[in-house]
């Protein structure tokens, strides 16, 4: 069977009068918590320029709705906790998959980076003059700091103060990339779209992707609407290796009421003790691991998903009549507001929830300084698989993550670019591709339902329990739905997003087919034992490798 087009042509597409050029030091696509750290510390090198660029506002992206916290060893003689704890915690979470070394990078300089937060004007909760500490799922200590249930927002405003004061970032709102320009094997920056629809050629040393993660290719998901892959998509394209696309998670306990977006209730909720209890409102999560709510998320998110089955319902309740309503008031201002909007007053009533997709644990295979395997190309988040996370992430490591990688890719990526020239070369136009061209079918082409249909086939056979068959039913579906998607020509953001998830979600796939064997949040229920004599070990692909064989297609 032939695997679907994954290589689009635009840059091959374009007469060079219709695209402008702009020319930079370093560009960093996507304006989180680690495109900010990224930006602010590559403009920490003198004579460096950046340009950063936002898929949509500056604010719109996934660090802005974290609510739990950041992980971080600040006070260790307060909770008998230390680095290595923190260490040992996110080693045992991550299922023999983390990079030690990698591990013991983030958990050591996370906490200069927290500590360089703060004094850049980051209000963590406090009590008489001391930081406020939280515990979360898999830590064996409280070290999550927060700002009330809102502390990615809050991460989000101070880094975005700092790139508002340096003056050698221009921030670029609502620009799509379309995609990364190549040439000899060299990323030298990005073609984008502009708010006024012209397209740009951004010419740049060096080139930092921090564009987020895929949670957008679910059904039910945390994530905002900007998270649809489009890096990891733009890396495979342009010729970068993907590392672990099969492991997802997803958070356990997210709003679940009719007409309402899966608002995360954090975990934070269940650190300060609420209780996860089912519609005869019995409590049974110690059923199943002996941290009962505390255990790691794949746990509970499979727990709750068993005991819906069990019962023949479509969620359960989490509890928080444990806590002290002057705590819940205190801690989770922002849940109480928005579950009142859905008739719920979280100090009387227990909350309904069902697990969501959260976080896009694989990604680029970076090195601990940000680089890809594509010269000129660097990541940093949520969009790399860094040797941080393995197969199950440690809650509130992944800020931590964004700031440790994103400052290292910045400030990496700035001295580089200090030795470099900026090559930029002619675009060619195809001989029978001429922009702006039609959308090839678009008389018979509905975008919005192709995305919907394919974001219920991820959710339903690539979600939190997967099958060989039905891993093989969906790579089938997305290469009937190829031919007609993935090679049309777009000339707009919707088109190329659609692309951009389609690419993804067919790798997303084939590596969950292809690790035949359960570990961290990879559940597979015909290989439901952890495999380490033949899966101990990382699975990597690259566009040339997105090809099926007849016993995989099972044609």
């Amino acid at each position: 069977m032939k695997p679907p087009p994954l290589q689009r042509r635009y840059l091959a597409s374009f007469r060079v009068p219709q695209v402008s050029h702009r020319f930079t030091d370093v560009l960093v696509i996507g304006s989180g918590v680690a495109g900010n750290a990224a930006a602010i510390h590559a403009a920490s090198v003198p004579g460096i320029e950046v340009l950063l660029l936002a898929k949509a506002s500056l604010e719109e992206c996934s660090t802005y709705y974290a609510q739990g916290g950041i992980a971080a060893v600040l006070a260790p003689e307060e909770h008998e906790d230390s680095l290595d704890s923190h260490i040992e915690d996110t080693i045992e979470a991550a299922c023999g998959l983390a990079d030690p070394a990698v591990v013991r990078i983030v958990v050591e300089e996370g906490v200069r980076r927290v500590e360089e937060l703060m004094a850049w004007g980051a209000r963590f909760d406090q009590k008489d003059g001391r930081i406020q500490f939280t515990r979360e799922g898999g830590h064996s200590r409280p070290r999550i700091v927060h700002t009330g249930d809102t502390t990615g927002k809050e991460i989000e405003r101070t880094l975005l103060v700092e790139v508002q004061k340096a003056t050698a970032i221009l921030p670029l709102r609502e620009t799509f990339a379309i995609d990364l320009i190549t040439r000899d094997g060299e990323c030298r920056g990005a073609l984008v779209h502009r708010p006024s629809g012209d397209l740009q050629a951004v010419w740049a040393k060096r080139t930092i992707l921090a564009t987020g993660g895929a949670g957008r290719l679910y059904r039910e998901t945390t994530n905002p609407i900007v998270t649809t892959g489009d890096g990891l998509a733009m890396g495979l394209r342009a010729g970068a290796t993907l590392r672990d696309l099969e492991f997802i998670q997803f958070h356990p306990t997210t709003l679940y009421v009719a007409g309402a977006d899966r608002f995360l209730i954090s975990e934070a909720v269940r650190g300060e003790g609420a209780r996860l209890v089912d519609k005869n409102r019995e409590r049974f999560m110690t059923r199943y691991h002996p941290r009962g709510e505390m255990a790691p998320r794949d746990t509970v998110s499979r727990s709750i998903m068993k005991r819906m089955r069990e019962l023949g319902d479509n969620k359960v309740f989490l509890d928080l009549s444990g806590i002290p309503p002057e705590r819940v008031l205190e801690r989770f201002p922002r849940i109480r507001e928005f579950c009142l909007g859905f008739g719920i007053d979280i100090l009387s009533e227990p909350i309904p929830v069902r697990p969501s997709a959260h976080y896009t644990i694989g990604g680029l295979r970076v090195d601990p300084v940000g680089h890809t395997d594509v010269p000129g190309l660097f990541a940093a988040g949520e969009v790399t698989a860094s040797g941080l996370h393995g197969a199950n992430r440690l809650g509130s490591n992944s800020l931590l993550e964004g700031l440790v990688f994103g400052a290292r890719a910045g400030e990496q990526a700035a001295h580089e670019a200090l030795g470099a020239v900026l090559r930029p070369a002619p675009f060619e136009p195809a001989a029978n591709e001429i922009w702006p061209g039609d959308i090839k079918g678009k008389d018979h082409l509905d975008l919005a339902d192709l995305r919907s249909s394919l974001q219920s086939e991820m959710w339903r056979h690539v979600g939190i329990e997967r099958t060989g068959d039905n891993l093989r039913r969906t790579l089938r579906q997305i290469e009937e739905w190829a031919p007609y998607v993935l090679e049309a020509t777009f000339h707009h953001p919707i088109g190329w997003t659609l692309q951009n998830m389609m690419a993804t979600g067919y790798a997303i796939t084939l590596a969950a087919l292809r690790r035949e064997e359960t570990r961290g949040v990879h559940f597979r229920a015909d290989f439901p034992e952890r495999d380490d004599a033949r899966w101990a070990r990382h699975q990597d692909m690259k566009i040339e490798d997105l090809t099926l064989h007849a016993e995989e297609t099972g044609e």
